[in-house]
């Protein structure tokens, strides 16, 4: 199950609102209550009530920045680690049903060492994106040695093959 940006950001917000922990912040505060014509005397404020309310503002805006930079830390994080391999996957899956199932397909991370000896190549692209560089292959038959790290979030590929560790020997579908 894929969750958006936005949905955890939201039940981040819901947590911490559930919780009561989310005061109203300093800005809505402010907007909310009228400016005094002139300064109240110290006189007529109740020992500690002022202190108590400039604590609750304090506290009030500590929480909502603790909040925003929690919200700012997840979003990079999905945006940056979160599903890589399922990116690579979705790259190679997409090259392979566009090309009508009939070739076969190899999706490398470009930062990779790799030698490509294919045949009938019918797509080349890098495509670059929140995980960095990738290029897909879209050929016929050839073989392909991966000299990088593997695993799916470097590389995937579909269509008619043999594997030994990091070559792979590609046959034509037809």
């Amino acid at each position: 199950m894929r969750i958006s940006r936005k949905r955890v950001a939201v039940m981040i917000v819901s947590s911490v609102a559930a919780a009561g922990v989310l005061l109203p912040s300093t800005a809505s505060y402010a907007a909310q209550t009228p400016a005094p014509a002139a300064p109240a005397a110290v006189s007529a404020v109740a020992p500690g009530e002022a202190g108590a309310l400039a604590g609750k503002v304090d506290v009030a805006s500590a929480v909502l920045d603790i909040t925003q930079k929690i919200i700012n830390i997840v979003n990079d994080a999905i945006e940056r680690k979160q599903n890589r391999s399922g990116y690579v996957k979705s790259l190679m899956e997409g090259a392979f049903y566009e090309s009508g199932q009939r070739y076969n397909v190899m999706v490398i991370n470009n930062a990779n060492s790799y030698t490509p000896n294919l045949h009938g190549v019918v797509y080349d692209a890098k495509v670059s994106g929140i995980h960095g560089t990738y290029r897909v292959l879209v050929f016929e038959s050839g073989q392909f040695t991966n000299h990088g790290d593997g695993g799916w979030i470097n590389w995937a590929f579909r269509g008619w093959f043999d594997r030994d560790g990091g070559y792979v020997n590609f046959r034509r579908s037809w």
